[in-house]
């Protein structure tokens, strides 16, 4: 049971969150913040704006959540947990990155992933190297976010974060294939998928799987993209994802339209119906005006 009432505004917020509620999770933490600042706790009203900008950050509010994380910071004490202000660090350069404020988002990506590593936070220092990679990646430096996926990647693995070393993987196989390194952009993939897959996250395995068929149509491998393309749609079609599903089989018939047009008119008129019932009514009229091509 929480002892205090800012205790229980920051778990009242964590529930608006779970929920979707926003607004309310917004308020509950401006509550928390408040009641922190009534004790004298100056750490706990940092978390409070530090989860409060992240909130604003995951909204698109980016002049608020700048705000709130520039505040969260100026309040954490010199007996503040490392971990604690190497998260508001990242999630503050994570904001300036996306204002195009890149020299000040790799100096906060660097402090964070300082703390971090004082820390002995093994998650914390992934996720501002991944910050670092993305940064080099928009200067043009391929070879640098390479390296820094590739450091995120084995520091996730080493904290057993499945997930978030698949999503690693997946930002270096996108970087491999702009490289021009197909083969590893295939491995780095098919790693991603097979830990989404150990993990119980279907829905990004079925992501997963239609960039595999993809980069592979993209080799001439067009077998093992159709097994590709397939897997996506199943594995889309399990988990409700009527837009992925549809997406597959768009793929899948876009790579039969030249060899075997009338199957691929009928992949296409399934994923135009997806479409449709997912209420993506472009995609569905898109998609028909394709089908009806491979009529003519």
């Amino acid at each position: 049971m929480p002892k205090t009432q800012a205790d229980q505004a920051m778990l009242d917020a964590d529930r608006h969150v779970t929920r979707a509620e926003f607004q309310q999770a917004l308020e509950a933490f401006g509550r928390a913040r408040y009641f922190f600042q009534k004790v004298g706790d100056r750490d706990g009203e940092a978390m409070a704006m530090m989860r409060r900008g992240e909130v604003e950050l995951g909204q698109g509010r980016l002049a608020a959540a700048r705000s709130d994380l520039l505040e969260s910071l100026g309040l954490f004490t010199d007996e503040a947990d490392d971990s604690d202000r190497a998260a508001a660090e990242v999630l503050l350069s994570e904001t300036l990155h996306l204002e195009g404020e890149s020299k000040l988002a790799r100096a906060h990506a660097e402090a964070a992933l300082a703390r971090a590593a004082h820390g002995g936070n093994l998650y914390g220092e992934a996720r501002a190297r991944m910050q670092i990679g993305r940064l080099a990646l928009d200067a043009g430096r391929a070879d640098r976010a390479l390296e820094d996926y590739g450091h995120a990647r084995r520091l996730y693995e080493e904290a057993g974060r499945g997930l978030h070393e698949a999503t690693a993987l997946s930002a270096m196989a996108e970087v491999l294939r702009e490289l021009g390194r197909a083969d590893e952009a295939h491995a780095a993939l098919e790693q991603a998928a097979d830990l989404y897959a150990m993990n119980g996250d279907h829905l990004d395995e079925g992501t997963t799987r239609m960039d595999i068929g993809r980069l592979l149509a993209d080799m001439g491998a067009l077998e093992e993209a159709r097994e590709a393309f397939a897997a996506s749609a199943r594995l889309n079609g399990e988990a409700g994802h009527l837009a992925g599903e549809a997406e597959a089989l768009l793929e899948a018939g876009r790579l039969e339209a030249r060899a075997a047009p009338k199957h691929a008119m009928k992949l296409l008129r399934h994923a135009a119906e997806l479409f449709g019932h997912a209420g993506l009514d472009g995609r569905r009229d898109q998609v028909e005006r394709e089908a009806a091509v491979l009529r003519v």
